[in-house]
């Protein structure tokens, strides 16, 4: 079944791509605007002597949001683009991509070649939740070569579960990925025609993911993802609880040893700040572990005035913050691995569910 992108093109040819400068590219909505903002001003402010383009995929941005960002570039004398995105998000409802909390900037960067220049032959993908904490130029020339491997990602610190196989059906040493921090080769990623083939992927009827983005790519580009070093997409699992207590519940299939995390571990470039206990580091009173190293770019980002709220969460999320806090962290973490697997085992076809679970509680 062969997809039809009509009245979306793809963007021309121009001039040759800087190899100096690094291409980031950020996706969120309005909501999330401050924190990707502090995103990029953590980003900026540990690569002043690089150049810098970021590509700003937003979805219902205000003209406040987008000027805060404009300043933020200016102060640190780097570039920033937003590109228009209604037509591709209109035409993700007619293929029946499944939004994330009913959002649909989640699944933009499937479809790049439709925003940016040909020029453009490598980029750089980083969450909003993300926080950049030292030189990311090493991850940014990182050879995507082995197999002619088309994209470069971190392992999920939360995929080792039974959802890889009996959902996904993956091996249980198959490596599943976190979609956090992205390198891609836009070249390789234009010949191969992932765009076109995610959107049939799709169009064919595979359409419940419970993790909608995230599944996509370790499915439809399976084999042809590189592994990238844990210390470039940091989880909050591994910062609290020590490698023992880890794989005591996750196991070591598919996944980095305990000599990569701990060499990781000392010279983190980026934390990837996703919910944990069902907050996140923006939230008030939040227990998040990188609440402190978020406070520190949200002052001196332009969203320095905003005021932070009380978690959003029903009675399991408010359950699963006691328990963390009275519990032993071996305890804590067996339990939260049990109800994970079965939430996600009883609920393959609820779209976004899985970013929701996992992500509650690591």
């Amino acid at each position: 079944m062969s997809v039809e992108f009509h009245n979306v093109q793809y963007m021309g040819f121009m001039e040759k791509e800087d190899i100096n400068t690094m291409n980031i590219l950020y996706q969120f909505n309005e909501k999330y605007a401050p924190f990707a903002g502090t995103s990029v001003t953590s980003l900026f402010e540990n690569n002043k002597d690089e150049k810098i383009v970021v590509y700003v995929l937003g979805e219902g941005l205000s003209e406040e949001s987008a000027g805060r960002f404009r300043e933020l570039a200016h102060n640190y004398g780097q570039q920033i683009e937003f590109k228009e995105t209604a037509a591709v998000i209109q035409k993700m409802k007619t293929w029946g991509l499944p939004s994330y909390r009913g959002a649909y900037s989640a699944n933009l960067r499937l479809f790049l070649p439709y925003f940016l220049d040909e020029n453009v032959e490598r980029l750089l993908y980083l969450d909003a939740d993300t926080i950049v904490s030292g030189n990311i130029r090493e991850l940014y020339e990182t050879p995507v070569r082995q197999e002619m491997r088309t994209i470069a990602m971190a392992l999920d610190s939360l995929g080792n579960s039974s959802y890889k196989t009996a959902q996904l059906g993956f091996g249980p040493d198959e490596p599943y990925f976190n979609s956090g921090v992205i390198l891609f080769d836009l070249k390789k990623w234009r010949e191969n025609n992932y765009s076109e083939k995610i959107a049939e992927h799709v169009r064919a009827g595979h359409n419940h993911y419970t993790s909608p983005d995230q599944d996509l790519l370790n499915v439809v580009c399976k084999g042809d993802i590189e592994r990238l070093p844990a210390k470039y997409n940091f989880q909050p699992v591994h910062y609290v609880f020590d490698d023992r207590t880890y794989f005591g519940c996750y196991g070591y299939q598919g996944y980095y040893s305990e000599e990569e995390l701990q060499g990781s571990r000392k010279d983190v470039r980026i934390y990837h700040s996703f919910r944990f206990v069902g907050e996140f580091p923006w939230d008030k009173d939040t227990v998040h572990p990188y609440r402190e190293l978020f406070d520190k770019y949200l002052s001196r980002s332009p969203w320095k005035d905003y005021v932070k709220k009380k978690a959003e969460g029903d009675w399991k999320m408010k359950a699963g913050k006691v328990l963390y806090r009275v519990l032993p962290r071996k305890i804590y973490l067996r339990i939260f691995t049990f109800f994970h697997g079965r939430y996600l085992s009883e609920q393959p076809e609820t779209a976004g569910s899985r970013q929701d679970t996992e992500r509650s509680a690591s």
